[in-house]
C-alpha cells in the first residue's frame, strides 16, 4: 500500500490531467474515502506554491458551491526513494471523469447542457472570488450517475504565480485545452477557462477536437490562427444558439468576459426550448380534446340514431293502432 503524507492510502487511479493525477483514496484517520490529487513537481515554479495553494483552497472552501470539490488537506510528501510529491486532498465523489464517461456513452444535447450549466455555475462562483481554474479539461470534471458535476484542480495554476510552462512538453497531449497565451507564454487567466470550456463543448457536441489532431505546440497555434472551418462541420443537428455559444467561447476577438454572459445566452436557448415544449404540450392537449370531442360526437350520434329508430318504431305502432281502431269501427 502507498500512503501520501503518511495518512492517505491510494486505492485506484481516477484520471490524469495535464499537470496532475487524480486517485481514489482513503483517509487512514477516519477511514473516509477521499480524492488524492498528486501534482507534477515539474510545473512548480513558485517558491510559495504550498502556502499559495493553502490560501486558494481556503477561499474555495468558503465558497461552498455544490459544483466544486471541497479541499481537506494540502501538503508536500517525500517518498522513500526521495521523490517529492505535492498533493491536494479533496472530498470524495462517486463517479467518473467526463472523458471516461464519453468513452462509453455519447451524450445527447440535453445531457450536454445539464453538465455545461453546472460547469458554468462553478466558474461563475470562483471568478466572482477572483479565482479561476486555469487547467479546465474533461479529466478534472467529475460526474456521478445523476449527472451532478464537481470540478477539481481549481487554484493550482494561480498558486503557481499563474505560470503553466515547463510542463507543456511533457503533457503535450493536453495542449488542446490550452488557449494561445498559455501555450506561447505559459500564462493563465480567466479567459483561459472560456477557451477550455469552448473546446470541451465542441468535443461533446461533435465528438472531435475543433482544431484536429496537432503534433506539437507550433502546429496547434498554427491551426488556432487559421481558425475553425465551420462550413466543413455538420451543424444541422445541433441547436444554432448552442453553436453560437461555442463560436464565441473559442473566438479570439469577440469573446465572453464573464460566465454570466454565457449563462444568459444559454438561458435564451433554454427559454426557447421551453416555449416549444409548451406549444407542443398545448397542441397535444388540443388534439386530445378534439379526440374526446370526436368520441362524444360519435356517441351522441349513436344515441340520436337509436332514438330515431325508437321514435320511428313508435310512430309506426301508433299509426297501426289508429288504423286498426278505424277498421274496427
Amino acid at each position: 500500500m502507498v500512503y501520501i503524507g503518511k495518512r492517505y492510502e491510494i486505492v485506484e487511479e481516477i484520471g490524469r490531467c495535464s499537470n496532475s493525477c487524480l486517485y481514489k483514496g482513503r483517509d487512514s484517520y477516519d477511514k473516509q474515502l477521499v480524492i488524492i490529487n498528486i501534482i507534477d513537481k515539474g510545473i512548480i515554479r513558485s517558491e510559495k506554491f504550498i502556502s499559495n495553494l493553502i490560501d486558494e483552497s481556503t477561499s474555495i472552501n468558503e465558497i461552498n458551491s455544490p459544483n466544486i470539490l471541497k479541499v481537506k488537506d494540502v501538503g508536500m510528501d517525500k517518498l522513500e526513494n526521495g521523490t517529492e510529491l505535492y498533493y491536494v486532498i479533496s472530498e470524495y465523489m462517486e463517479g467518473s471523469t467526463l472523458n471516461q464517461l464519453t468513452k462509453f456513452h455519447k451524450l445527447n444535447i440535453d445531457e450536454i447542457i445539464i453538465i455545461f450549466r453546472q460547469i458554468l455555475n462553478a466558474l461563475e462562483v470562483i471568478h466572482s472570488y477572483d479565482i479561476y481554474h486555469g487547467c479546465l479539461q474533461p479529466s478534472n470534471i467529475i460526474i456521478d450517475e445523476g449527472y451532478n458535476v464537481k470540478l477539481s484542480n481549481i487554484g493550482i495554476i494561480k498558486s503557481n504565480n499563474k505560470i503553466f510552462n515547463n510542463g507543456i512538453k511533457k503533457f503535450s497531449k493536453n495542449l488542446k485545452y490550452m488557449c494561445p497565451h498559455q501555450i506561447c507564454l505559459g500564462y493563465t487567466d480567466k479567459s483561459s477557462d472560456f477557451h477550455a470550456l469552448g473546446v470541451i463543448l465542441f468535443e461533446l457536441i461533435f465528438g472531435e477536437h475543433p482544431y484536429g489532431e496537432a503534433k506539437n505546440e507550433e502546429d496547434i497555434i498554427r491551426r488556432m490562427d487559421k481558425g475553425i472551418c465551420w462550413k466543413q462541420i455538420d451543424t444541422e443537428k445541433s441547436p444554432e444558439k448552442i453553436i453560437n455559444i461555442v463560436k464565441k467561447l473559442l473566438s479570439r476577438k469577440h469573446r465572453y468576459q464573464t460566465p454570466q454572459e454565457v449563462i444568459i445566452d444559454l438561458s435564451e436557448y433554454l427559454y426557447e426550448v421551453e416555449n416549444i415544449c409548451e406549444k407542443d404540450e398545448e397542441n397535444k392537449n388540443i388534439e386530445q380534446d378534439l379526440a374526446v370531442y370526436k368520441d362524444e360526437h360519435i356517441k351522441n350520434n349513436k344515441h340520436i340514431h337509436r332514438f330515431s329508430k325508437f321514435a320511428a318504431l313508435g310512430a309506426i305502432a301508433i299509426a297501426s293502432f289508429l288504423v286498426l281502431g278505424m277498421t274496427i269501427n
